[in-house]
């Protein structure tokens, strides 16, 4: 996924080698990675809830 905040270019990626997700930013000199966290327990579910039902991720 690419976004655009400001003037400043993102892209949302699952590296797959390390089963987690990054942002990459271009910068001048090169790729910033940026580590996505997520506030749910490693094997815990989440979602969201939407008019009476439930909906959940693994």
């Amino acid at each position: 996924m690419q976004f655009k905040i400001g003037d400043q270019e993102y892209f949302l990626s699952f590296v797959e080698d390390e089963r987690r997700w990054y942002v990459f930013a271009p910068t001048a000199s090169g790729m910033r990675r940026i580590p996505v966290y997520v506030d749910a327990g490693k094997y815990e579910r989440f979602g969201l809830a939407e008019a009476g039902s439930h909906k959940t991720q693994n």
